[in-house]
């Protein structure tokens, strides 16, 4: 008997209940924590370099991660719409496929990962769980740039039918809601770079010391996670 992988809301768990058989990690499963990892790696490298390369290589610093504070400085600097449309959406699309990947390569093994590397808790994770079955359509585009949703429609095999218009319409509407904030926000994001430019090695100091403690908590944080079956 075949998975149900077309099935909506169909995790790992539900598919070996059905076939009676465990999930099977393909052979490339591997490269995808590569890649993550890479991902990972470039997105402190972002966070310690924001006080300067918001200034001195933009396009770079969201080439680098995509978040949501980094989106806004950026757009609210001197880049062309298209270019920070262009360079954001590429490496929000990234992310999402890497983690989408690892959700279809290791099963549900991910989402204990996610609790005990990256500080996503039970409760968080369950909820995102349930929340996806009921509409996986509204959840992947709002929550385009969540690592845990991206896992989750891994792990539930949302067809790439499916998935891709969603993931686009929603890398399209978060990367417009922000550059439209940060232009009518234009004053404010200006101070904003101005004081980075006045402080950036304090600042660049004080980025690095929360990227570690923020590193080491969620480590500590999640050494006795459990995620109900």
């Amino acid at each position: 008997m075949q998975p149900p992988d077309d099935a909506p809301g169909a995790d790992a768990a539900e598919i070996e209940a059905v076939t009676g058989l465990p999930h099977i990690r393909p052979r490339w499963a591997p490269l995808t924590l590569v890649a993550f990892v890479g991902l990972v790696a470039c997105g402190w490298f972002a966070t310690a370099v924001a006080t300067t390369w918001v200034n001195t290589n933009p396009e770079g610093l969201i080439a680098l991660h995509a978040r949501v504070r980094h989106l806004l400085l950026v757009a609210g600097s001197d880049i062309e719409w298209w270019v920070f449309g262009l360079i954001a959406g590429l490496r929000l699309a990234l992310a999402y496929a890497v983690c989408h990947l690892i959700g279809r390569a290791f099963g549900r093994d991910v989402l204990v990962w996610f609790g005990r590397y990256l500080g996503a808790s039970a409760k968080q994770i369950q909820d995102t769980l349930q929340l996806f079955h009921r509409a996986e359509w509204i959840v992947i585009p709002f929550f385009v740039g969540s690592n845990i949703v991206a896992a989750i429609s891994g792990i539930s095999k949302v067809p790439a039918r499916r998935l891709v218009p969603l993931v686009t319409i929603g890398i399209v509407g978060r990367l417009s809601l922000w550059w439209w904030v940060a232009q009518i926000a234009d004053d404010e994001v200006d101070a904003v770079l101005r004081f980075l430019d006045r402080y950036q090695r304090p600042a660049l100091i004080i980025s690095i010391v929360l990227t570690v403690v923020f590193i080491l908590v969620n480590l500590r944080r999640g050494r006795d996670f459990q995620l109900d079956s």
